[in-house]
């Protein structure tokens, strides 16, 4: 039996707020039940249903424009976008709790332990590379630690993994990198609070093959670098949920495959069930190289 802890601490709050534990025998880390969302009248999910274990790495495959981008921001508590108006029935559960239930403190509390990487990057322009990737240590933990030093030290080894580690000592910002950089900056700014899941939306996408495939083994790595901790971080596997209109680029780094189509998130199953699959929706999102391509997934 796995057991997975997860324990959040607010930073407003000075308190314990969550201690979770989730025994992935029986109960998922991620769960859609009965999920609907519209979005500007719109409908992207119909009745979804979801389940991911503690330490799975999970892909959710789906052609462009048919809501998979919705998939990662629903277990962030973002239904919409902006001002969207936003029709949402079902529930969504991450580490025990009902995200859409949770109060605003708490979903912050569970946020700051989860990292996520956009398509582009989602830099803060006006912050250099260091400032970026520490950026959530500092804002959440600003009043805990007495200096920097901890973010620096995430910050280092992290860049060096990445063999970008000239990247944070020159004061460059984002406008100075090429897209490749950007997702690996982005991917350590996802990683610095040492996560208990990461969520990846079509990070291949404008990579080379052999770029795309250096990117996925740093991503799909689930070995921590870090020995000292967080204020109230606890060690536990990470799970990955990433997003994909291309299924065929991750096909080794997944343990399942979900396909989502019409609104539902169908469960295809490991490699070897796609590829002997003859369902023509899933030949439609395995093109077996990154693809050039841009929207809300």
């Amino acid at each position: 039996m796995h057991v997975l802890c997860v324990r959040l601490e607010c930073r407003d709050l000075g308190t314990l707020l969550l201690d979770l534990t989730v025994d992935s025998s029986s109960a998922p880390l991620l769960q859609f039940r009965q999920v609907t969302l519209e979005v500007e009248g719109r409908r992207f999910l119909d009745g979804a249903e979801l389940r991911v274990d503690a330490g799975e790495s999970v892909i959710v495959a789906g052609t462009p424009g048919s809501g998979k981008s919705f998939v990662l921001r629903l277990l962030l508590g973002l239904p919409g976008i902006g001002d969207a108006q936003v029709v949402l029935r079902g529930e969504v559960i991450v580490a025990g709790q009902s995200v859409f239930e949770l109060g605003g403190n708490d979903l912050q509390v569970l946020r700051r332990r989860i990292g996520f990487v956009m398509q582009e990057g989602g830099l803060i322009e006006n912050m250099d590379i260091r400032r970026n990737v520490t950026l959530p240590i500092q804002y959440h933990f600003r009043d805990m630690l007495s200096d920097g030093s901890l973010a620096d030290r995430r910050c280092d080894q992290l860049l060096e993994r990445f063999d970008i580690s000239h990247l944070g000592s020159s004061g460059l910002r984002p406008v100075s990198l090429d897209h490749e950089q950007k997702i690996y900056v982005a991917l350590a700014r996802a990683l610095v609070m040492d996560p208990f899941l990461l969520l990846l939306d079509d990070p291949m996408i404008g990579l080379s093959p052999d770029s795309a495939q250096r990117l996925c083994h740093h991503a799909f790595d689930s070995t921590s670098l870090f020995t000292d901790r967080l204020p109230g971080e606890t060690t536990e596997s990470l799970t990955h949920l990433l997003t994909t209109a291309d299924l065929g680029g991750y096909l080794e780094h997944g343990d399942r495959f979900v396909l989502l189509d019409d609104g539902h998130l169908i469960d295809v199953g490991d490699r070897t069930a796609v590829e002997t699959s003859d369902d023509p929706r899933l030949a439609r999102v395995l093109k077996r190289d990154p693809i050039e391509v841009g929207g809300h997934g």
